[in-house]
């Protein structure tokens, strides 16, 4: 077992609300999901980088990074056995059955580091190329392999546990509840299981009604206007689970039919996660890949703008979030340039992303006090501007409440804007 940290500032394991609709820490406090993408943290990255990388992801307030145990070069370019780690390990010895120790010593090492410093990793045990392209496991090997895992890291509370690995589990289904069973059975449920598909898919399609899925996981890739959509069907399956856009398009992702990926269409990806009542994992294109120079990525426009997002996010009480598209009379727009709107459950608040330059008309009277203050927020650096208090048409003489819309239009020098509505007595 990795020995425990003295200085533990992760307040894990994290767990499922008891409405199903979000994460909170050990303490039952609501957790905010922002992950980070690095797919070869614990292969391929020296002990070094991935110290200054998850110091870095921490400063910047993102809470989980997904990363992969046994990694084999990504889709497209894996080898026959996974790679090697910084130091000339390999995670298995004859097979997934037989675990290695010394490669295991270095993920114990980021585990600590990570706790330290308040991330959760959220770890998948294989790229889902050994699964599904080359036959490596197999029911029985992949149980073994599971239980393994969840025996060694039982009392390692930042974890979450992410089975699959950029496939769909079709023809391998059972290998792959193989694995998670194996999982809850070395780990007793100390920590939360999802799976990543690939593709525009879901967890939910393959794995929902499964009682090892706490969450389900999204990738949507280079369809990133249905990110909206899909976070919120996911949401609205039963029994409820969490909603994570594991993985998005990549900021500066060059491959991308709908490219560029700027640093607009990645903040799109967040806002319309958080509005469908999602959350998000980041990544950018040059960083999962290290690609040459990819230790100077760690300060691109999207990697701060997600800072920025998780700090306007989390001004308001988040968790008593809905989706509310009824707050726009009128402007919501669709598909690239949807506007999405989320109030909360009091509608004593209200926040809204307007994803381009637009004019949008608001029912005011969604917020259930005398008058509604409104501010416009950039989401690229937090900046506020004061966009007047209104009455509600709420609480005033008569049987009927007045009917109360306002006309408002992105500031002319922003990309996008964020408009957050507060009920004011």
């Amino acid at each position: 077992m990795p020995p425990k940290s003295s200085s533990i500032q992760t307040a894990g394991p994290i767990r499922v609300s008891p409405n199903g609709r979000y994460f909170v820490d050990a303490q039952g406090r609501p957790f905010f999901w922002l992950g980070d993408t690095a797919w070869p943290l614990f292969a391929r990255y020296s002990k070094e980088d991935a110290e200054k990388y998850l110091a870095d992801r921490a400063q910047k307030g993102f809470t989980v990074v997904q990363g992969v145990l046994a990694w084999g070069g990504g889709t497209g370019f894996e080898g026959q056995t996974p790679g090697p780690n910084y130091a000339g390990h390999r995670p298995w010895l004859d097979g997934p059955d037989r675990p290695n120790e010394a490669y295991f010593q270095h993920v114990d090492y980021l585990l600590r580091f990570a706790q330290e410093r308040g991330l959760i990793l959220a770890m998948l045990p294989t790229w889902g190329y050994y699964v599904s392209d080359i036959k490596t496991f197999n029911v029985e090997n992949a149980r073994v392999y599971g239980r393994w895992l969840g025996a060694h890291y039982k009392d390692q509370p930042n974890i979450v546990w992410v089975n699959g690995g950029d496939r769909i589990p079709t023809r391998c289904e059972e290998v792959y509840r193989a694995l998670a069973h194996g999982l809850r059975e070395g780990d007793g449920g100390a920590h939360l299981i999802t799976y990543h598909p690939c593709g525009w898919r879901s967890s939910a399609q393959f794995f929902h009604q499964d009682d090892w899925l706490d969450l389900n996981m999204i990738e949507t890739w280079t369809e990133w206007p249905k990110v909206y959509p899909a976070v919120l069907a996911d949401s609205l399956l039963l029994p409820t689970k969490p909603v994570v856009l594991g993985e998005g398009a990549y900021e500066n992702g060059p491959e991308y039919p709908l490219g560029p990926i700027t640093p607009l269409i990645v903040r799109r990806q967040a806002w319309w996660a958080f509005m469908a009542g999602g959350f998000i994992t980041y990544g950018q294109d040059q960083m999962w890949r290290m690609s040459p120079g990819w230790t100077s990525t760690f300060d691109t426009p999207g990697a701060q703008h997600m800072a920025q997002f998780r700090a306007i996010a989390s001004s308001r009480p988040w968790w008593k979030r809905v989706p509310d598209q009824g707050l726009f009379a009128s402007g919501v727009s669709c598909e690239r340039t949807l506007n999405a709107a989320v109030r909360s459950v009091d509608s004593d608040w209200a926040m809204i992303y307007l994803s381009s330059q637009c004019h949008v008309l608001i029912h005011l009277d969604k917020i259930l006090t005398k008058r509604v203050q409104v501010t416009w927020v950039d989401p690229r650096n937090g900046e506020q501007r004061d966009a007047g208090t209104y009455a509600t048409g709420n609480l005033v003489e008569g049987t009927f409440p007045q009917p109360k819309s306002q006309w408002f239009s992105v500031l002319g020098h922003w990309e996008d804007a964020v408009l957050i509505l507060d009920g004011v007595s």
